[in-house]
């Protein structure tokens, strides 16, 4: 970059000293002035050379060098092309010459040096030379502006402006295009606001409906293990007399407990807390079981008045919610008849088909055939605000501590749970029609509320199996193995898994029967164990809170679970089931090696290979091919007759039988549960099989191990049973491996 160039004093010789001095200074006042000043300003001599450049202008001439002294027309040519640099030349001699200033108007020009385009404000005008005292000699001075950063960023702005004009454009299209679609959305969020309104209103039933459903969940598991216990009590009752009023008694007991459990399961679908239990259902019959508790319900001037022919169609739904549909529906019906006078009111219930082909067929099932229950009163009835808001929750016209306002809205759920359609219809001071619509039921399936006419006597069939009961549930247990003990199982109770668990490493059991919701570890966790340990053990799983879409861990898919509180007669018939499918499932030797492996003592297993290949599929083994030295340990064989013809089964032991039915070879065992393995063996014409662990003498445990196998004298019936005992204590040094 060059410097900033001060000209060269006058000689001395051509003016005096004083006047020397003072040109001198006004000189170095001059251009110090050009020189030091920040804007850009330069000058050009007499000569047409560049005399001076100010701080603010050095950056335009920083390419040329040599800079002070040169021609000024060459320092153009250098920096600006032509024809820009001539016309520059030409303004500054014309102005050198006449003295006439020049304003340029804003030039924008690309570099000659470099590659970039500037822009610049410049104004030119003669000026004395301060070193002439004659005052002859004139130079030219530039003033310029430096705009190249601001055309810059006018470009940009144009940029941008053009660039917003073209978005403006593209925003008008798009505006025309979506006008339509905006007013259709606007047509849409004037509906979803309404609706939302109407679903807001909607928020604070819903919630109630949450804790309804929190609270029902939460005490349904101790409410049904109640109930439970109450019905099974009512069921022993009923087992145990013949007397007519302690039979009618435990009749009604057993109907209210069935009543408050279908009152939680009810409540706990409405909060779609549990999962319904839809099954076929005969209408007719369904009805004939809760006509008795609506018209026990009914004021002395309210008739009743029930149609529902046998060649109703059946339908597909929750059993236990129908009936408590029909009660709340009768409830209602009887308020609202309150106060009809001295004529009294009348209900009716109407059950008949609804063929899909009817012109008022409900639309929710058009194309389906449907059973129809109509329930009519001639109460008060209702206006239209009352019956537009009479199926809501907790909405109710009743007095305080009358009515929850649930009842309708749980006959709704049940409705609509059942896939079917309801119906309503009401004029005040003439009374209300409620129409049930649900959809028929196709198949040969069993229907619910249909008494089985060839159930037959379980109780004889079979018996004497052994059961593992677990329930945590003082209570429950005891009634439960109470009522197994009287259909003839031994029964072994636990109160949670763990001491099951413990159970089962001692004694042998038939079946499992374990509540789902036990402290620590669940039933369902039990039954998991069982399984990884005795895969053919039947096990069947019972709870009181519900088959729910929540449940902590709900049962793997094809276990049996019974909902508490159950019948008595229910759970011994699906016992009954599942050790008959484990029977029948399972090959005759598969299960006979299965049994070999289970044998511990040398008595037991010598005995039963000894039968073994005596046994023929076809028939059972032969009492005169018996060799008792055969047997590891004969002393322990004991051989029993058996006399099939009297009620109980009488045995007579003929050899080792005395020894074998000793307190001593008992182990603690009572002489009941210890001849039921006879029953059994006798019974089923199949090896029985037991291992149990007590106490001989109150202190001392032992194991005991007995083994029964069926002879006969025909090869037909079971006469003869032949058996191994054995028992091992903590002292014996043989034995029971």
């Amino acid at each position: 970059m060059g410097g900033i160039g001060l000209p060269d004093p006058p000689h001395p010789h051509d003016r005096s000293g004083a006047e020397h001095a003072r040109l001198l200074q006004q000189a170095e006042t001059f251009f110090s002035l050009i020189a030091n000043n920040p804007f850009g300003v330069y000058l050009i001599d007499g000569d047409f050379r560049l005399r001076v450049v100010s701080l603010g202008a050095q950056k335009v001439f920083a390419n040329v060098s040599p800079l002070i002294g040169r021609d000024f027309a060459e320092v153009l040519h250098v920096i600006w092309p032509e024809p820009f640099a001539s016309e520059a030349i030409g303004r500054f001699r014309t102005t050198l010459h006449n003295g006439v200033p020049y304003q340029a108007p804003t030039t924008v020009e690309a570099r000659a040096d470099v590659p970039a385009i500037e822009a610049y404000d410049w104004r030119i005008e003669r000026v004395t030379m301060p070193d002439d005292s004659s005052g002859g000699s004139f130079g030219v001075v530039c003033y310029f502006y430096d705009l190249t950063e601001r055309e810059q960023w006018a470009r940009k702005l144009e940029e941008r402006e053009a660039q917003l004009r073209a978005l403006a454009v593209d925003l008008e299209r798009r505006v025309r295009l979506r006008t339509t679609a905006l007013n259709a959305a606007n047509e849409r969020l004037t509906a979803e606001i309404e609706r939302r309104e109407a679903t807001q209103a909607a928020l604070v039933q819903s919630q109630k409906l949450e804790a309804l459903g929190q609270l029902t969940s939460g005490i349904a598991h101790d409410f049904n293990n109640i109930m439970g216990a109450v019905l099974g009590g009512f069921s022993i009752i009923a087992n145990r007399t013949t007397e007519p009023d302690l039979l009618s008694v435990a009749g009604m007991g057993k109907n209210a407990a069935e009543r408050g459990a279908a009152l939680v399961r009810q409540l706990m679908a409405f909060a779609r807390a549990e999962l319904p239990e839809p099954q076929r259902i005969a209408i007719p019959s369904a009805l004939a079981e809760v006509r008795g508790l609506i018209s026990h319900g009914l004021h002395r001037n309210v008739a009743l008045r029930v149609e529902c022919p046998d060649t109703v169609w059946p339908t597909f739904a929750d059993p236990s919610q129908l009936q408590s549909a029909l009660l709340n529906l009768s409830i209602n019906a009887n308020d609202a008849m309150a106060d009809c006078g001295p004529d009294g009111g009348e209900l009716a219930i109407v059950v008949g088909n609804a063929p899909a082909s009817e012109p008022d067929h409900p639309v929710e099932l058009a194309g389906r055939d449907a059973v129809s229950i109509v329930v009519a009163d001639t109460g008060s009835g209702m206006d239209a605000h009352v019956l537009q808001r009479v199926m809501e929750p907790f909405f109710t016209t009743k007095d305080k501590g009358r009515g929850t306002g649930l009842g309708l809205a749980m006959v709704q759920g049940f409705v609509a749970q059942a896939g079917g359609a309801i119906r309503i219809e009401s004029r005040p001071g003439v009374g209300t029609t409620f129409s049930i619509y649900l959809p028929r039921a196709f198949g040969d399936a069993s229907v619910a509320g249909q008494a089985p006419s060839d159930l037959p006597d379980i109780a004889t069939e079979r018996a004497f199996e052994t059961v593992l009961l677990v329930d945590d549930d003082a209570d429950v247990l005891g009634v439960i193995e109470a009522g197994l003990s009287d259909f003839g199982f031994e029964v072994i109770t636990a109160a949670n898994a763990h001491e099951a668990i413990a159970l089962l490493q001692t004694r042998a059991v038939d079946a499992l029967v374990s509540d789902i919701d036990l402290p620590g570890m669940s039933g369902i966790e039990l039954v998991a164990h069982v399984r990884r340990t005795d895969p053919a053990i039947p096990c069947l799983l019972m709870t009181g809170g519900g088959l729910t879409a929540s449940t902590r861990s709900p049962p793997p898919e094809g276990e049996t679970v019974l909902l508490k509180p159950f019948a008595l007669q229910a759970l011994r018939d699906a016992l009954h089931a599942m050790l008959t499918a484990r029977d029948h499932g399972e090959a005759q030797g598969t299960w006979l090696d299965r049994l070999a492996g289970r044998l511990r003592s040398d008595c037991a297993r010598s005995l039963f290979a000894h039968w073994r290949g005596l046994y023929d599929q076809s028939s059972l083994p032969c009492i005169d091919q018996l060799d008792l030295a055969a047997c590891a340990d004969p002393e322990s064989i004991v051989i029993a007759q058996v006399d099939l013809g009297r009620v109980p089964i009488n045995f007579h032991f003929t050899a080792g039988g005395q020894s074998g039915l000793s307190e001593e070879g008992r182990a603690g065992g009572s002489p009941v549960a210890y001849e039921a393995d006879f029953r059994r063996c006798a019974l089923t014409g199949a090896p029985s099989y037991e291992l149990t662990k007590g106490s001989l003498d109150g202190s001392a445990a032992a194991t005991v191990e007995r083994l029964l196998l069926p002879f006969s004298t025909d090869g037909r019936v079971v006469d003869r049973i032949v058996g191994a005992i054995a028992v091992a204590s903590p002292n014996a040094g043989s034995g029971i491996s």
